[in-house]
C-alpha cells in the first residue's frame, strides 16, 4: 500500500523557489517536461528514494526539509536533484492526489485539511521539527513580547507571519520542515516556533481574521500587564515628555533657526530611546533631525512636506502608544507602535532583490543615493542607502555619483539590476547593508520580465485594488516605520494613457492614465539637475520608443480621488528603465500647463499645508503679522468650505500659544497636519 506524501504534494513552484532557488527549479522543470525523470521508490516509512541516470541517489524522509535531504552528488549544499525529486514525485502521484487518495492503493500520509492554518501544528509537531535548544530560544524570544502580524493563507496565498526583522511562510499544511524563514538559518529556527504560536493566538483572539497584529506572549495576561507597565513607567513618561518638548521647541523657534540648542537634546533623546527600545520613535526622531540637517546644508534632499509629515508622525506615534490599553486582542499593541522588540539588524539568508529605482541627492559637503529594491520572496520593499563626503571644488558631474561603489559594484549597475547576495543585513526600518566583498554578491541586468514575480501588497494590477490598499492601511503615525513602505509597482496593461505633457512653469513631466471606471492614475516627475536624463527617458518611454509601457514603480499616494505616483522606473515591452541612471537625450515634448489641484477644496487644503510649512520654517515666535493675517483668513476659508474642525484647530494653535499652552499648540498642530497630510 503506497503512502502519499502530502508534504511533498503541497510544494508549489513558488515554494520550491523559496526553499531552493529559481535556477534549480527551472532546470528541474525542464527535466520533468522532457521526461528525464529519476527512478522513484517509496519505502514503508514514507521515505522517497530517487535514482538518476548519472548514478546520483537522493533520499528524502518524512519531516525532512529540502536542505536536509541526502544526495550523493558533489554539491556542498542545495542541488537540483532534491528539487527534481519533489517535481517527479508530484508528477507520478498526480492521479492519486486528484482522486483524493481514496483508492485502495493510495493512502495519504498526513492528510491536508480542506482549510488549514499553521495553528493546527501542535506541540508534538513543533518538537519534531526543531531541537530542544531552538525551542528554548523561542521561549526566551517570546519573553520579549515580539509583535507579529499574522497573514492567513486565503485564495491560494501562503500563510505567513511578519516578526521583527524576519518573515516566516508555511508552504506545507502537514510538515513544519517546509516552513521558510528569511533569517540566516532559513529553516528550523526559533522564528518558526514563534510564528506557530502567533497563529494559535490569532485563532483564539480573532478567529477567521485575514490579518491580525498581536504580541506573542507565552505566559498570559500577567506578562502583558508587566510589559505595559514598562512602557508607562517613570522613564517612559519622562522620555515622552522630553520628545514632545523637543518638537515644541522646533515649532516655537523655527526649522530655519540655528540648531545648536537642539542638537544636544536630540542626542540625549536618541540615547534614551535606544535604552527603552522604542525603535520606531527613534527612527522618526532621526528622520526629523536629518531633514533639518538637509535644510541647514541647503541640500536638494530637503522638502518642507517631508518635515511636516515626519514631525506630525513622531507626535502622533507617541500619542497613539499612550492611548492603548495594553490588553490582549487589541488590534495594534503599544509595543508595535513604539517599535519595542525590534532588533538593530539581522543577517539574512540567500537574498534576491529587484531594483525599483533610485533617488539621488547632493549638497556642499556630501552626496548620496537610495536604491529601493523589491524582495520577491517577502513581497516587501527595502532600501540600500549610502552617502559619501565631498571635497571642496569637487566636480558636480552625474557620473561621479553613479560610479560610486557599494559591495564592489558601481551605483549605476546596482540600481539598474537584480541582486543575489549572501552578505546582506537588514535593519529594523527595512534598510539594507551589503557586505564589502563582491564575491558574495552578483548582479544581473533588469529585464522586461523583472517584476513578474511581484504581487500584492507590492505590485497591483488594478487601480481599484491599490486604492483599497492605501485606504485600508494603518495611519503613517502608528504603522511600522519601514523605509520604502510607500513604493509600489502599478501595472498599466488595463489602463489607457489619456495624455502626457511637459509643464514648463512647474518643470515637471505629467502623465495621466484612466481605467474603465472613475479612477485615474496621475504620474509626475520633476526635473532634477542631479538626474538630468530622467525626464527625457520617461518621455521617450511614454512616446512608445521601447514599446508600450507595461508598469511603473515609485512612491505612491492618494490624490484627487485616484492614485498618484512619482515614477522612478518604467517597464516597457522591450526593456526595464531606471530613470535616474539614464543618459541625457533631448526629446520633443508637448507643452501643457497642468493644474496643481482638481478642485477649489483641494487647492485650499494644499494652501493650508503650505502656510503651516512657513510657520514651521520661521517659528511661531517669529511669525510676521502678514503671515498671521493669512492664517486667520485661511481659517475663515476652511470654515466656509465646510472644514470646521480644521479651522478650529488652526485658530486654536495661536490662541493656546498666546495663553502659554505650548503642548496644547503642539497637539493642535500635529492633529491639523495629520488631517492635511493623510
Amino acid at each position: 500500500m503506497m503512502t502519499l506524501r502530502v508534504d511533498l504534494m503541497d510544494l508549489s513552484t513558488n515554494a520550491l523557489m523559496a526553499l531552493a532557488n529559481p535556477g534549480f527549479v527551472k532546470r528541474a522543470h525542464k527535466d520533468v517536461a522532457a521526461g528525464a525523470l529519476p527512478s522513484l521508490q517509496q519505502e514503508a516509512d514514507g521515505t522517497v528514494q530517487a535514482l538518476f541516470e548519472d548514478g546520483v541517489r537522493t533520499s528524502m524522509g518524512p519531516g525532512v526539509s529540502l536542505r536536509d535531504a541526502t544526495c550523493s552528488c558533489s554539491a556542498s549544499g542545495m542541488c537540483r536533484h532534491r528539487v527534481t525529486l519533489v517535481l517527479a514525485y508530484q508528477a507520478s502521484n498526480a492521479p492519486a492526489a486528484d482522486s483524493e487518495a481514496s483508492s485502495d492503493d493510495a493512502v495519504p500520509l498526513g492528510q491536508a485539511p480542506a482549510t488549514w492554518s499553521p495553528a493546527h501544528f501542535d506541540d508534538a509537531a513543533i518538537a519534531a521539527a526543531v531541537t530542544p535548544q531552538v525551542l528554548e530560544q523561542a521561549r526566551k524570544l517570546a519573553l520579549e513580547l515580539p509583535v507579529a502580524t499574522v497573514i492567513a493563507g486565503v485564495a491560494g496565498s501562503v500563510p505567513g507571519v511578519y516578526l521583527p526583522m524576519s518573515q516566516v511562510r508555511f508552504f506545507s499544511s502537514t510538515s513544519l520542515a517546509h516552513a521558510r524563514c528569511d533569517c540566516k538559518l532559513g529553516i528550523g529556527c526559533a522564528h518558526v516556533v514563534l510564528a506557530v504560536w502567533a497563529f494559535r493566538q490569532a485563532a483564539q483572539s480573532h478567529p477567521g481574521a485575514a490579518e491580525v497584529t498581536l504580541e506573542v506572549w507565552p505566559f498570559g495576561q500577567a506578562l502583558l500587564e508587566a510589559a505595559d507597565q514598562l512602557m508607562r513607567g517613570p522613564a517612559a513618561v519622562r522620555v515622552q515628555q522630553q520628545a514632545q518638548d523637543w518638537l515644541w521647541s522646533l515649532w516655537r523657534e523655527g526649522a530655519a533657526q540655528p540648531l545648536l540648542g537642539m542638537e544636544a537634546r536630540y542626542e540625549a533623546l536618541m540615547a534614551d530611546l535606544s535604552q527603552l527600545g522604542w525603535t520606531w520613535v527613534r527612527e522618526e526622531l532621526d528622520a526629523v533631525w536629518q531633514i533639518l540637517q538637509a535644510l541647514a546644508r541647503r541640500s536638494n534632499r530637503f522638502d518642507m512636506d517631508d518635515l511636516l509629515c515626519a514631525s506630525a508622525q513622531l507626535y502622533l506615534r507617541l500619542q497613539g502608544a499612550a492611548h492603548t490599553d495594553g490588553t490582549a486582542g487589541t488590534r495594534l499593541p503599544a509595543s508595535q507602535i513604539l517599535g519595542i522588540g525590534q532588533p538593530g539588524e539581522v543577517a539574512l539568508d540567500l537574498l534576491r532583490l529587484i531594483s525599483l529605482g533610485m533617488t539621488c541627492w547632493r549638497d556642499d559637503a556630501s552626496e548620496g543615493a537610495s536604491i529601493i529594491f523589491a524582495d520577491p520572496d517577502t513581497q516587501a520593499a527595502c532600501v540600500l542607502e549610502r552617502a559619501w563626503p565631498r571635497s571642496a571644488g569637487e566636480a558636480d558631474s552625474v557620473d561621479s555619483l553613479l560610479n560610486r561603489r557599494v559591495a564592489g559594484y558601481p551605483l549605476r549597475l546596482l540600481s539598474g539590476g537584480q541582486i543575489v547576495t549572501k552578505a546582506a543585513k537588514r535593519r529594523a526600518n527595512a534598510s539594507l547593508e551589503l557586505g564589502s566583498k563582491a564575491q558574495h554578491t552578483s548582479v544581473l541586468a533588469l529585464s522586461p520580465k523583472a517584476w513578474d514575480d511581484l504581487r500584492a501588497p507590492l505590485k497591483f494590477g488594478t487601480l481599484q485594488a491599490l486604492l483599497e490598499h492605501l485606504r485600508s492601511r494603518l495611519p503613517a503615525g502608528i504603522r511600522s516605520g519601514e523605509a520604502g513602505g510607500n513604493w509600489h509597482v502599478i501595472e498599466l496593461t488595463e489602463l489607457m494613457l489619456e495624455h502626457w505633457a511637459w509643464d514648463g512653469a512647474q518643470q515637471t513631466l505629467f502623465a495621466r492614465w484612466d481605467d474603465s471606471g472613475a479612477i485615474a492614475l496621475r504620474a509626475s516627475l520633476p526635473y532634477q539637475s542631479l538626474t538630468p536624463g530622467a525626464v527625457e527617458a520617461l518621455a521617450r518611454a511614454l512616446s512608445g520608443e521601447w514599446g508600450a509601457v507595461r508598469a511603473l514603480a515609485g512612491p505612491v499616494w492618494r490624490e484627487q480621488g485616484g492614485v498618484a505616483i512619482r515614477p522612478m522606473s518604467v517597464l516597457t515591452e522591450q526593456r526595464a528603465i531606471v530613470l535616474a541612471i539614464e543618459p541625457t537625450s533631448p526629446q520633443a515634448m508637448t507643452l501643457r500647463e497642468m493644474p496643481l489641484a482638481a478642485s477649489a477644496n483641494q487647492a485650499l487644503l494644499r494652501e493650508s499645508r503650505y502656510l503651516l510649512g512657513q510657520v514651521m520654517r520661521q517659528g511661531l515666535r517669529h511669525v510676521p503679522a502678514s503671515l498671521r493675517s493669512r492664517l486667520v483668513a485661511q481659517a475663515t476659508q476652511l470654515d466656509e468650505a465646510g472644514y470646521a474642525q480644521l479651522a478650529r484647530l488652526l485658530r486654536g494653535v495661536f490662541e493656546q500659544q498666546q495663553a502659554g499652552a505650548g503642548l496644547g499648540s503642539l497637539s493642535g498642530l500635529s492633529m491639523l497636519l495629520g488631517a492635511l497630510l493623510n
